[in-house]
């Protein structure tokens, strides 16, 4: 089979994941990589387009790929993906917190009218428990779903706060521009990593819908203090709180509620939870219990359920994405390998562009919601 035609916008820490991973699976075909931090020494073996913020567009015109992956700063995405559309090439793009009401409408209307793909690189819903958990629920065996619970639960201190205690690490060029946000804003950030699993979980854009949200912001002392450790000074109000806890109420009344905690000591979550009319699963102490099957009021360890209900791509690509992706457990490369599949109309992507508006709009919704101390309806 003639090999996707692939370029990379973006060759940050997460766009260098992609590409090494992409190297090793021969569907894709890496023609050229454009960012303007980077110089030929940091990717010797692709041709590097660097001149600029624009100049990824002169590489699609100079290669005219099939597929363009966007992996770069949050405010680039709508831009280059727009322009990757209207040139006729499929877009993969990255997972992020939403920047404004609708932002992706526009892309998701072009991306129609010109037959074209648009594919959200949300890797957690690739993680093996949940497309096993995601089986086990449409089997009936946790029953009806009636709440959820997830989020993004990752100590980002390091990455934002250098080792002098100034707010923008130069040595993590993602900790520069992701620190502003911890400024200017408070809301849930990053929505979608807990969030999307769940709604594939609970039918979400499919057989049900989100009406209603509500967010409660704590107070912001740990970015503070970890400066002050650091020997730095605050020179900028921190407004993000340490704690966001939003919670959505679906049309049929499912309760998911999300978790934003990055500025606080703590291992990383993602902090899954699905309760249902027959059972329970705590994702991230890989427990289950189920009723009339558990030991009555003990839990089990969920492998042998994650084993009897291993969804097809797993029980496809497991070896070798366990091999080529220990960073993430193999889900980067069951994402890749499954879009390059789905470009070739072997497989269907189970994310939609639809959906990837629903979970970013989490962020404006939230913000406006804590801002306002209210209830917020979604449109």
């Amino acid at each position: 089979m003639k090999p996707i035609k692939t370029v990379l916008i973006g060759a940050g820490y997460r766009g260098m994941r992609l590409l090494n991973l992409m190297k090793v699976i021969e569907l894709y075909q890496i023609v050229a990589v454009f960012d303007p931090s980077l110089t030929f020494a940091d990717v010797p073996d692709v041709p590097l387009y660097n001149n600029g913020e624009a100049d990824y567009r002169r590489m699609i015109n100079d290669v005219k790929p099939e597929l363009a992956i966007v992996a770069s700063p949050w405010h680039f995405h709508v831009e280059q993906a727009r322009y990757c559309l209207e040139k006729g090439v499929h877009v993969g793009i990255e997972i992020k917190g939403g920047l404004a009401f609708d932002e992706y409408t526009a892309i998701i209307e072009l991306a129609e009218r010109s037959g074209l793909h648009i594919f959200p690189l949300e890797n957690t819903v690739f993680m093996r428990e949940n497309m096993a958990m995601l089986n086990m629920i449409r089997s009936g065996v946790l029953g009806d779903v009636v709440a959820m619970r997830g989020g993004y639960r990752h100590d980002l201190r390091d990455m934002l706060v250098d080792k002098d205690g100034r707010l923008g690490n130069p040595e993590k060029p993602e900790g520069i521009w992701r620190s502003r946000f911890y400024q200017n804003t408070n809301g849930d950030l990053y929505p979608t990593h807990g969030l999307a699993p769940l709604c594939l979980a609970a039918g979400i854009n499919r057989t049900d819908t989100i009406i209603e949200l509500t967010s409660f912001s704590s107070c912001a002392l740990g970015l503070k203090s970890f400066i002050s450790q650091r020997g730095g000074e605050i020179s900028t109000p921190i407004t993000m709180g340490d704690i966001i806890i939003t919670q959505l109420l679906s049309q049929k009344g499912v309760l998911i509620t999300l978790t934003h905690d990055t500025t606080l000591p703590r291992p990383r979550s993602l902090d899954f939870e699905i309760q249902g009319t027959k059972g329970i699963w705590r994702g991230e102490f890989r427990k289950i219990y189920l009723e009339g099957i558990s030991p009555y009021e003990e839990w089990e360890d969920d492998m042998p359920y994650i084993e009897r209900y291993e969804h097809t791509y797993w029980q496809q690509w497991k070896e070798e994405a366990l091999l080529h992706d220990r960073h993430h457990q193999g889900m980067d490369y069951i994402m890749l390998r499954v879009l390059a599949a789905a470009l070739r109309e072997e497989e269907v992507y189970p994310i939609l562009p639809q959906d990837l508006a629903l979970w970013t709009s989490v962020t404006p919704y939230s913000q406006l919601s804590v801002a306002e101390k209210r209830t917020v309806r979604l449109s």
